[in-house]
């Protein structure tokens, strides 16, 4: 093992025995403030894919397999270690207790909330996560982070990624009794409502919180909510079906010598329609409560590393060749500025979001008493700078795509879209009903208990 993976690994197994220590329901804390610049390199975090070989071999990495490709036993484990996140719980500063796991949810969301904020450098925000060149470092950080965190359950557990062209292994392996559970069905008997079956239903204790789950727009509250799934056909994809992604649309995404080509292609046309393939949960902006969800981008980061290692030597890995250039990216966004929530309180999202993450560093949210999240739900929040700008989370500075976005109704700004599909974000009505409902929202937060 070289010097540079000995010191990634003895950082992985510090940084958890200081996190967790000998409490159970301490609090997962991001591990340092990371730029892209800093995961570039996916073998220095001490990981690699299975078929994927990098500079200096793979001696010492742990390699994250294909999900298909797990036994039994592997599957147990790794769902066992994703439920135990779900139920072990922490305590905020306000009192809001919430899981391990769903303070990855809620970070997700406050990636979103950025959007319209001021930044440290005076400028407005951007989505974090999304939209931009940093849609690739920022969820390949992500996913490593929840990794440590099922570390901290069980140290054998890797992420599996979800290889969508092995469309057996999905339909047979992947959303099965045993693993991810089928399909959501509605009370009529119809595809596309609430997962029945397999470990994360509501029956066995896989709940959305209230105010991380699909109803977050509109603050309103009904309680904790099923996970839903609309899966689409277990078929290659055509223009008239919801089959999954190809190995020639992987291949076509892949072949280009752009690091931002690359980011855009496998956004929008590899990463937004399998979300969509989905379905329910995995369609709005909290989508990690869906466990798919970290194999899915787990495979976007393995077609990335593919990428990445497909020409000799490392210039894609941390050269000049394996991202955008320096000064041209929005905040966050840039090689060398730190991402949210990894840039050490310097980027701040809405302070009952905030509340959720307790294991934020940086973050210290007011004693308060919120029910539900909403974004810019108080008055205060509109008006977030000394400038007057106001802060919209839909306005220009809001996730485009890159392109203009294609509203599916009259709105006075920007909807957050994807290829025409709101993934992963909400239905297009919300966006028209939220802004009358700010003060509203703001008024029944400060009345109503803490729910989780």
């Amino acid at each position: 093992m070289n010097l540079k993976r000995a010191s990634s690994w003895l950082g992985l197994i510090t940084g958890s025995a200081i996190v967790f220590g000998a409490v159970q329901a301490q609090a997962y804390t991001f591990s340092r403030n990371y730029r892209p610049n800093d995961v570039l390199d996916f073998s220095a975090l001490g990981y690699t894919y299975s078929g994927i070989n990098v500079p200096g071999g793979t001696a010492g990495l742990q390699v994250r397999r294909s999900a298909a490709s797990l036994n039994a036993t592997e599957i147990s484990r790794f769902v066992s270690a994703i439920q135990t996140l779900k139920t072990r719980t922490v305590t905020a500063a306000n009192g809001a207790v919430v899981s391990e796991y769903d303070q990855f949810v809620a970070t997700h969301l406050g990636a979103m909330d950025l959007a319209g904020r001021p930044g440290p450098d005076g400028r407005p925000l951007v989505n974090a996560a999304h939209g931009r060149a940093g849609f690739l470092p920022w969820h390949r950080a992500f996913i490593y982070e929840f990794e440590r965190a099922l570390q901290t359950v069980d140290p054998t557990v890797t992420i599996p990624y979800w290889d969508w062209t092995d469309i057996n292994g999905s339909q047979n392996v992947l959303f099965t009794n045993n693993f991810l559970g089928g399909n959501g069905i509605n009370p009529n008997g119809t595809p596309g409502g609430p997962v029945q079956t397999g470990p994360f239903t509501a029956a066995n204790g896989w709940v959305q919180r209230s105010d991380l789950s699909g109803d977050v727009w509109l603050g309103t509250s009904t309680g904790r909510q099923p996970l839903r799934r609309n899966l689409g056909v277990f078929a290659p994809r055509t223009a008239t079906n919801r089959g999954m992604i190809t190995a020639a649309q992987e291949n076509t995404a892949l072949n280009t010598t752009s690091y931002l080509t690359l980011n855009t292609r496998l956004e929008l046309n590899i990463h937004n329609p399998m979300h969509n393939w989905v379905g329910g949960s995995m369609n709005t902006m909290t989508s990690p409560n869906a466990p798919e969800f970290w194999m899915l981008h787990a495979n976007i980061d393995r077609l990335w590393a593919r990428w990445q290692t497909a020409v000799a030597g490392t210039g894609r890995l941390d050269g000049v060749g394996a991202y955008a250039a320096i000064g041209t990216q929005a905040y966050g966004h840039d090689r060398l500025q730190p991402m949210w929530p990894w840039d050490g309180g310097q980027s701040r999202v809405a302070a009952d979001l905030a509340a959720l993450i307790p294991g934020l560093p940086g973050v210290s949210p007011p004693n308060s008493n919120f029910s539900s999240f909403l974004m810019a739900s108080a008055p205060e929040d509109l008006f977030s700078d000394t400038t007057g700008n106001m802060y919209n989370p839909w306005g220009h500075s809001a996730y485009h795509g890159d392109e203009p976005c294609p509203d599916e109704i009259n709105m006075p700004c920007d909807m957050p879209c994807h290829q025409s599909e709101h993934v992963p974000e909400p239905a297009s009505i919300f966006g028209l009903l939220a802004f009358g409902a700010l003060g509203a929202g703001r008024l029944r937060k400060g009345k109503q208990p803490q729910k989780a």
